[in-house]
């Protein structure tokens, strides 16, 4: 049964992103029905065989206790905000709420009686269609870290997700160069002059890239066998290592990050190829950090010679719509200060509980200049966003869950000593880490295909330290 699920899983993560990133009723619909279905088989599976949910939780539970807590204080805040309140409950803790509701009233739209109770959630439903979807995310989860416990399915699923950020940038490339700018028969008029595969915007797109990325440059380290390498090799030892068949043969999973770097680069998102070079420097000082066999420089060349092809690359194929964005857009997009603006002026007057999750396009509203002519469904960052329509409370509480388990996974990938893990932890940490920076500017993660690849990001680097270690005897 756990083979089904962790194939399932995979395929899931794979195919969600076609759909426009996932990001249509439909596709949304599929991934709740294929997980719950997948969790309710587990738990099946769980009763018949006479375990608990907790004993297969394993060695790690404890050290991601505060995780998970952090994680229900989300959950909890998002279901309080769905349950009718008492008016005066309600004026005390979200008087803004109150306030909108006592308008409602006063043109004469509803009746007071209409509101002795009141929801926390502007749009009660709005509210329940997306803490569904999160709650999707949550038992995504779950399964995921029950299923990934050996090592040939870290290394499955790091193929899984190599293979789906190669397709996209392919598929993005001969989009862009053939010049037809479609997603299969749609075509995208609004991002014509970019690579953006199946996501609608190229910013969505490069986010998905630049967690893959990582992830690939990772495992064609793996495949290498550097992190195997004996230190103090002559550079002679080191010619007769790569005359060796299997170096030879693993020298095929350079493509994967030559691939997915020039896609990338050619979807021409600035904050995308930033945060590659940001990776990068990352990279080689973790590298740094953590030897395996004692302080050497072959894997920082790899990682240098691997980024410096995908630059060679884009200046053979074209420099020029590159440096197009950064040339007459500059750095930054100025509106985005005046999003950042609106939106700590909403969470300003929301600070506890929030306006509701999924309410932030009609909750943003009141806070928009009159001169303002443009329909502002997201914040343009995640962090403000969610602060805005979960408050302090619930918000601060995810934010810090996910930046709490990538301390956490760092840690575990500092302290082992298994090859692959090094190699394949490293990849997905930096893929972490990349939506996270990301997210400062924009709102890839609220793209279910960027979501679910983060979330298997995150798992990946948390399990693949503790079960390779384990699997090898040494804790």
């Amino acid at each position: 049964m756990k083979t089904v699920i962790f194939i399932s899983l995979g395929l899931l993560v794979w195919l969600l992103p076609l759909p426009f990133g996932g990001n249509i009723e439909w596709a949304v619909l599929g991934l709740e029905v294929t997980v719950w279905l997948l969790f309710l088989a587990y738990l099946i599976h769980l009763l018949s065989s006479g375990q608990s949910a907790a004993a297969t939780g394993g060695q790690e539970k404890s050290g991601y206790r505060l995780v998970i807590w952090l994680a229900g204080l989300f959950y909890l805040v998002s279901l309080l905000q769905l349950l009718p309140a008492p008016a005066s409950l309600v004026r005390v803790l979200s008087p803004t709420a109150w306030s909108w509701s006592q308008s409602l009233v006063a043109s004469g739209l509803f009746s007071p009686d209409g509101f002795k109770y009141l929801s926390f959630s502007l749009s009660p439903w709005a509210s329940a269609y997306e803490l569904l979807k999160y709650l999707s995310y949550g038992a995504f989860v779950f399964l995921l870290a029950r299923v990934l416990n050996n090592r040939s399915r870290i290394k499955a699923l790091t193929v899984v997700l190599i293979s789906a950020g190669v397709f996209q940038s392919l598929y993005g490339l001969s989009e862009f160069f053939s010049g037809t700018n479609r997603i299969f028969t749609w075509v995208n008029r609004y991002y014509s002059g970019s690579a953006f595969g199946t996501f609608v915007n190229r910013d969505h797109y490069s986010a998905f890239l630049e967690m893959v990325f990582p992830l690939s440059l990772g495992y064609f380290l793996v495949r290498s066998e550097y992190f195997s390498l004996r230190p103090g090799l002559t550079w002679r030892q080191k010619i007769v290592r790569f005359g060796q068949e299997q170096v030879q043969k693993s020298l095929l999973f350079v493509l994967p990050p030559l691939i997915i770097g020039l896609g990338l680069f050619f979807s021409r998102c600035r904050s995308g190829i930033i945060i590659f070079i940001i990776v990068f420097f990352l990279t080689l000082i973790l590298l740094s950090l953590s030897p395996v066999a004692g302080r050497r420089k072959t894997e920082k060349t790899l990682v240098q010679v691997v980024v410096l092809l995908v630059l060679l690359g884009v200046v053979l194929i074209g420099l020029e719509p590159v440096l197009e964005r950064f040339t007459q857009g500059g750095f930054f997009d100025e509106n985005r200060l005046l999003y950042y603006n609106y939106t700590l002026g909403l969470i300003a007057d929301y600070p506890l509980l929030g306006c509701g999750l999924g309410t932030y396009v009609q909750a943003i509203n009141p806070y928009l200049k009159k001169d303002f002519n443009v329909i502002l469904s997201h914040a343009h960052n995640d962090y403000l966003e969610m602060l805005a329509e979960t408050g302090l409370v619930g918000g601060g509480a995810l934010i810090l869950a996910a930046w709490l388990a990538f301390g956490l996974a760092l840690r575990r990938w500092l302290r082992c000593q298994d090859p692959t893990a090094k190699g394949i932890g490293l990849g997905a940490l930096m893929g972490v880490f990349s939506i996270l920076f990301h997210s400062l500017t924009d709102f890839s993660l609220r793209m279910p295909g960027n979501a679910l690849l983060f979330l298997s990001l995150l798992v990946l680097a948390a399990r693949a330290p503790l079960v390779l270690e384990q699997k090898e005897g040494r804790i």
